[in-house]
């Protein structure tokens, strides 16, 4: 789009039932600007994950997911990147990470230490989940930085599924693509993840799980969210969505969460992927999400902003893996970055999906 044209979303999204509805927040989307295209500095399939800050000034670091390794973005701000570094790669063949390590969120400790966390795949006899795109039984793993994300040290999974790798089973399994913050009091670190278990018939859908800020080393410290409390082990415990799809026939993933002070809410990004609808989305798309306290996400409080397939497949748009990041000058006000192709596919007409952002506003008031 060449002219700026903000799209006010006011409809609440409908899923397994119409919901009496609250008022819904403002929200208004802008047109898409294209941050970063194919092959820039050297990136392909990018960002295949969230956005992970590490700081915006005296300059700007950013790692990001592509391909099948994370890489570290540099600029003088946010959005002009002039320099992309490799930082994590996949892990040797029988490790649990073999086929992809992509960061995801960062954490910073009182230390000065950077946490990453980052989307781990174990490829191996895995068939794959069409279109080019290796099955996978995934992880949420940690890596430590002690200079400012340069560089990094695997520390291991920190989550994982209950059930174990089936490789006769679906093509997408375990518990990953991850987004960690920390809540506000400070106190503890909340994580949300996808689960592909699909336990119970419940489809993919997002989970959750914490651990106090100050252990957050320690993996025996990470409880899932299960049954109304923060009881079950991080590797191996049972958990409970925080956020469905609502239907049989979807899938809920890629979550990303937020506080937002100006508003008092916690604010989730993520996607809704209808998959029968195939290149005709109508309830597929990007969502957002509120939450008083990061736990209890109403239905009535979520609303599709951008109608859009929100998963590749060869000769067909796709928007996904969403991060919001709020302007430093405004309390509602920011973009919403993610990975973005017109035309998805390895080779011409076709493009991988590269970086892009929409201008975002959440939870104004008219006249703002």
């Amino acid at each position: 789009m060449s002219a700026r044209v903000a799209i006010s979303v006011l409809l609440l999204a409908r899923f397994a039932t119409d919901v009496a509805a609250a008022e819904p927040e403002r929200i208004e989307l802008g047109p898409i600007e294209t941050v970063l295209a194919d092959k820039a500095l050297g990136l392909r399939y990018f960002p295949d994950g969230r956005l992970a800050v590490v700081r915006t000034v005296p300059d700007c670091r950013v790692l990001i997911a592509a391909g099948v390794c994370s890489f570290l973005l540099e600029g003088p701000v946010m959005g002009k990147f002039t320099k992309a570094t490799k930082v994590l790669d996949k892990g040797k063949p029988g490790e649990f990470d073999n086929g992809y390590a992509g960061i995801n969120a960062v954490v910073r400790l009182n230390t000065g230490e950077l946490l990453a966390f980052y989307h781990a795949e174990d490829q191996e006899d895995m068939a794959s989940v069409g279109n080019g795109i290796p099955g996978f039984y995934c992880r949420v793993a940690l890596a430590i930085s002690a200079d400012d994300s340069s560089t990094f040290k695997k520390v291991g999974p920190i989550l994982s599924s209950r059930l174990p790798k089936d490789r006769k089973g679906t093509p997408d399994q375990g518990g990953g693509e991850p987004w960690v913050l920390v809540e506000p009091t400070g106190e503890y670190l909340y994580a949300y993840y996808t689960s592909h278990e699909r336990a119970e018939n419940r489809g993919v859908q997002i989970c959750m799980a914490r651990c106090p800020r100050a252990d957050a080393l320690k993996v025996e410290s990470w409880r899932k969210f299960h049954a109304g409390a923060f009881e079950e082990p991080g590797l191996g415990g049972r958990d409970t969505p925080v956020v469905t799809s609502g239907r049989p026939d979807a899938d809920a993933l890629f979550p990303q969460v937020v506080f937002l002070p100006a508003v008092r809410r916690f604010v989730m990004l993520f996607c809704v992927n209808a998959w029968r609808e195939g290149d005709k989305p109508k309830r597929s798309g990007i969502y957002v999400a509120l939450s008083d306290d990061g736990i209890r996400w109403p239905a009535e409080r979520i609303q599709q902003i951008w109608r859009v397939p929100v998963v590749a497949a060869i000769g067909r748009e796709v928007a996904w893996h969403p991060t919001f990041i709020r302007d430093e000058n405004s309390a509602t006000r920011g973009f919403l970055y993610c990975g973005y192709s017109g035309n998805w596919g390895d080779q011409p007409p076709h493009t991988p999906h590269y970086l892009v952002r929409r201008s975002l506003i959440i939870g104004e008031t008219r006249g703002q």
